[in-house]
């Protein structure tokens, strides 16, 4: 949720300061000489900001019903089947997805975990529980854990953990991200019944 906020505030930022070039200059010529110049900036960011909300709903509008939706579709399905090229484009999408994507993203929930050392507990985030040869060779039924650094959840450790020694923290992918984010100063509200 962060990570979209943010990249929003960049972009929102960007077209102001693109539409204060492109509008200013154009407004200051239309508007009589008479007019006071506080007046003419009150009324030159308040178009600019009209544009930009308007821009941004349009986008917004046509990416989520068809025209920008078909577009990406085809340029993934491009970039998907470009060698080598393909396995470094899924990395950096399933990393996006994880951090600004859907509902489905690579983090499926929150969990803690006793790291490094016994005694000392981390919030983690389970990737994947799907079986492959760490089950095999270990025996366990092994989860894939995703042990953030704050302040930045992009980066940590990627470690094996067996299932049992998981805890269920309780809290969202979001609530965690930006515990992390805080350096544990987000404390998510205590949940009803047992915190559980």
């Amino acid at each position: 949720m962060i990570g979209p906020v943010f990249l929003t505030v960049i972009v929102i930022g960007y077209l102001v300061k693109l539409t204060d070039r492109l509008v200013v200059n154009p407004v200051f010529e239309i508007l009589p000489i008479e007019v006071d110049a506080t007046f003419k900036i009150i009324l030159t960011k308040l178009l600019i900001a009209l544009l930009v909300i308007l821009l941004v709903s349009f986008v917004g509008f046509a990416t989520k019903k068809f025209i920008f939706k078909q577009l990406f579709s085809s340029w993934d399905t491009i970039l998907n089947n470009i060698p080598f090229f393909n396995r470094l484009y899924m990395s950096i999408k399933e990393i996006a997805l994880a951090f600004f994507g859907d509902k489905s993203g690579v983090f499926k929930r929150a969990v803690f975990l006793e790291y490094p050392r016994k005694g000392i507990y981390v919030l983690g985030f389970i990737m994947t529980e799907k079986r492959w040869d760490i089950h095999e060779k270990t025996g366990k039924d092994i989860v894939n854990v995703f042990v953030p650094s704050p302040p930045n959840p992009a980066t940590g450790q990627f470690v094996f953990v067996p299932k049992e020694e998981l805890i269920e923290a309780g809290i969202t992918v979001e609530e965690g991200i930006r515990l992390v984010i805080s350096g544990g100063a987000a404390v998510p509200p205590l949940k009803k019944n047992g915190g559980h």
